[in-house]
């Protein structure tokens, strides 16, 4: 039959990415991206300077959020615009793809 093994009291847990990336699942959601992919919290606090997914006009859209204004890649959302916008919830996370042919796999 055997003893029993003195290390049992020292087994670790297995590490679960999705409880340290998502801690509100049922309020979380993926875009893709050229680069990869961003999990956005609907819940998460948004503080200045966060990034957040928006729509605007229908069109999905990621920028930096300021109390007055949008930063985005093509410029500033301010004014009446922020009228149109619907924020999404703040990026939490942003996964990169390093797709590189020269780069082997590991």
């Amino acid at each position: 039959m055997g003893f029993v093994s003195p290390a049992t009291d020292y087994v670790e847990h297995r590490i679960d990415l999705s409880e340290i990336f998502i801690p509100n699942p049922g309020n979380t959601f993926r875009i893709e991206t050229a680069t990869g992919f961003m999990l956005v919290d609907r819940v998460a606090k948004v503080s200045p300077g966060d990034l957040v997914a928006f729509q605007m006009e229908g069109n999905p859209m990621l920028g930096k959020w300021h109390p007055k204004h949008l930063m985005t890649e093509d410029g500033l959302i301010e004014g009446e615009q922020l009228d149109e916008v619907i924020v999404l919830g703040a990026v939490t996370v942003e996964v990169l793809t390093l797709d590189e042919k020269w780069r082997p796999t590991i």
